[in-house]
């Protein structure tokens, strides 16, 4: 079996903003995301055979060659469940219609191949850290809830093996695939 998720790679440049806007709550105790690990899920599949690999790379690339390449925006700053009872803090994504319509190509064409796809809304983000225990994090976030931290341009999506280790998950690139492109 293979931890398999599908994911938009971040460049180094949002990477280090990123790590710029941990900075800001460095006094929060959390377990924050490391640089190697940021990236924007698409599609988390989770277990899945390994005989079954090659089928997911031809879906992906049924769906990358239907997109054209596209910018999203990354802006604001929030938490799941909500800023009140936190458990994760992320960056948002402004709505995109073509984000949006990749994530669900790629999850229907998935789920119509018997692929078990987590079944809930898609709110596009970044994790910057998680917490053991939630915490109230409105007022710490306050002037940082609009946060804009620029734009990043869209070119290609990645098919990556997620390995759960001691020191933390380790991620294997499994297939690059590059919107508009007929081959891959």
């Amino acid at each position: 079996m293979m931890r398999i998720f599908i994911a938009i790679e971040l460049p180094k440049e949002i990477k280090k903003e990123l790590l710029k806007m941990q900075g800001n709550f460095q006094q929060i105790r959390a377990k924050w995301v490391r640089p190697e690990h940021m990236h924007l899920t698409l599609v988390f599949l989770g277990d899945v055979d390994e005989s079954r690999i090659m089928e997911i790379q031809d879906i992906c690339h049924k769906v990358a060659k239907e997109f054209e390449p596209f910018e999203i925006e990354l802006s604001g700053l929030g938490a799941f469940p909500d800023l009140w009872r936190a458990h994760t803090l992320w960056i948002g994504i402004k709505n995109s219609v073509a984000l949006n319509q990749l994530q669900k190509s790629l999850s229907e064409e998935l789920k119509n191949n018997s692929f078990q796809v987590e079944n809930r809304p898609f709110i596009p983000h970044l994790t910057l850290a998680r917490f053991k225990k939630r915490l109230n994090l409105k007022n710490a976030i306050t002037k940082f809830a609009k946060a804009n931290l620029g734009k990043i341009k869209v070119a290609e999506f990645i098919v990556f093996e997620s390995k759960l280790l001691p020191q933390g998950p380790k991620h294997k690139i499994v297939k690059r695939l590059r919107l508009g492109c007929q081959y891959g």
